[in-house]
């Protein structure tokens, strides 16, 4: 597989994750439905799962692409980068306790505490995920 292809696969991936986190959100939040908020969590979690096999597929294929910016897009691409990467490790663990805590179907309110921590991270992932795709390859310089 070409390096844009697991290029696209990954991005796609982390942005349909980010979009069932936020429709995940709006099922619990708002409609109550704990079916269709189970359901599209574990969604996000999978598309989460595919983007890792695809961003590591292509690391380890092809390597990373250096940063074409200088000067402030520069600064602007390592401003979000670094955080990006840090919270990226994070999202992990917390996911795993998140799915661990609801499926045990004991302690929601544990649940409910941990993933108002976790979602806004995991949003902040998928988005800064999209846009350091955006300063790597479809931004000119």
């Amino acid at each position: 597989m070409s390096q844009q292809a697991l290029t696209a696969i990954s991005t796609s991936c982390i942005v349909l994750s980010g979009a069932s986190l936020l429709l995940g959100w709006y099922f619990i939040r708002w409609r109550r439905d704990m079916h269709l908020h189970r359901n599209t969590m574990l969604t996000a979690t999978t598309f989460a799962g595919l983007f890792l096999v695809a961003y590591v597929t292509r690391w380890s294929l092809y390597g990373s692409k250096p940063f074409a910016g200088s000067g402030g897009w520069r600064l602007f691409y390592f401003a979000n980068l670094v955080p990006h990467v840090i919270l990226a490790m994070a999202v992990g663990p917390l996911a795993v306790r998140l799915i661990y805590l609801a499926l045990r179907k004991r302690d929601y309110a544990a649940h409910r505490r941990l993933a108002r921590i976790t979602l806004p991270i995991w949003l902040y992932v998928a988005a800064s995920g999209w846009l350091i795709y955006y300063l790597l390859y479809q931004k000119s310089f």
